[in-house]
């Protein structure tokens, strides 16, 4: 159906009566979408309760990074120290600095280094400085220092003793 809005007024009145039957229609489903809407809130928030309920009885598991006494890298040193005449392997005060004067050591120089942690005994080296070419008349060095990580488990009850 068209309408004329100068001509046919009491249609245009007529038929906007008739929409407005449908406003209860409109408004049930507005309704029953809200409901639907807040049923899922309510499971979100039962979810996440029995989930915090969970972690609360699971076990607190931390990393403890402690330094290596200077023995130990003494150790090291005159260990690594016998795999190449050619590498210079000295301790300091924290660490083991690596070293070769030549470039044409450089093989012999990354066998060392690389052979640190494949020596090592519950010890995790980290390089603190490495430098691969031209170091200050140096061919190759690094500084490498190493720590003993402890994991500590702590248990946790409902209770959370």
């Amino acid at each position: 159906m068209k309408l004329d809005l100068k001509t046919n007024a009491a249609d245009w009145v007529s038929e906007a009566s008739r929409l407005m039957g449908l406003g209860p229609v409109l408004v049930t489903m507005c309704a029953v979408l809200m409901l639907v809407l807040a049923v899922f809130s309510v499971n979100d928030l039962m979810q996440t309760t029995q989930q915090k309920a969970r972690s609360a009885e699971l076990p607190e598991f931390t990393l403890k990074k402690l330094p290596v006494a200077k023995g130990v890298y003494e150790d090291y040193a005159a260990t690594l120290s016998r795999l190449s005449p050619h590498v210079q392997v000295a301790t300091e005060k924290n660490g083991i600095r690596i070293q070769i004067l030549s470039a044409e050591h450089y093989a012999e120089f990354m066998y060392v280094l690389n052979s640190i942690q494949g020596v090592a005994e519950n010890v995790v080296w980290q390089a603190e400085e490495i430098c691969l070419a031209g170091c200050a008349g140096k061919a190759s060095e690094a500084l490498v220092k190493g720590v003993v990580e402890r994991v500590e488990v702590k248990l946790r009850g409902t209770t959370n003793d």
